[in-house]
């Protein structure tokens, strides 16, 4: 696998941009304005991938030399192939390559991951968190309608879920780290109890 250009990803977004405007130009007068914006919002993710593909080309694969030393004296050897990694955005799916040292009976590192801040799963941080916005309301079968009408991307509801459970496991930790709020910003605390004891219930009729 090849490393990622920036010349190229660059030439990629300024050929999409200047075919987003020429498309502007010839179709106005055919279509009517809710057709034209679809378009519109269509090209511009394509623009926003071109752009991605740019951020990780600059980046670099990760290379920091032939060998990689470790804290506690180990030292890892550069394999000579790159390894890729799918990268899900907003605008869509990348391919990242990455460069890979590793040394015996001992997983591999890559420096990259730790550079770009690679979440754990292929979807980006900025995805999870759209994932989990929509369906903090909907099921997730609904959220992985409302996303793909919404940006085209198709994600299945099953990793909905998967995204969703993965970000419960760092509710305390998040709250842990969050400070507490002035006493005096904040306004009175209004509590709302009910109890459904005594609620009558339909039975059967008698025999």
């Amino acid at each position: 696998m090849k490393a990622l250009s920036v010349e190229q990803s660059i030439l990629d977004g300024e050929k999409e941009l200047r075919e987003l405007f020429k498309y502007v130009k010839t179709d106005a007068n055919a279509l009517k304005a809710y057709d034209m914006e679809k378009e519109i919002f269509s090209r511009i993710m394509r623009i926003g991938l071109a752009a991605m593909k740019c951020y990780f080309a600059e980046k670099g694969t990760g290379d920091i030399g032939a060998e990689l030393a470790l804290d506690n004296g180990t030292v890892l050897k550069k394999e000579s192939t790159l390894r890729s990694r799918n990268y899900f955005s907003v605008f869509g799916k990348i391919k990242v390559p990455r460069t890979y040292y590793r040394g015996a009976n001992m997983a591999g590192v890559m420096p990259l991951d730790v550079l770009t801040d690679f979440p754990e799963r292929s979807y980006s941080y900025l995805l999870q968190e759209w994932m989990d916005t929509l369906s903090i309301r909907d099921s997730f079968k609904e959220s992985e309608i409302t996303l793909a009408k919404l940006s085209g991307l198709k994600v299945s509801s099953g990793r909905f879920e998967v995204v969703n459970r993965d970000t419960g496991k760092h509710y305390d930790k998040f709250y842990e780290g969050k400070k507490q709020p002035l006493s005096d910003s904040e306004g009175e605390i209004q509590v709302v109890q009910f109890d459904g004891k005594g609620v009558p219930v339909i039975k059967k009729e008698a025999a």
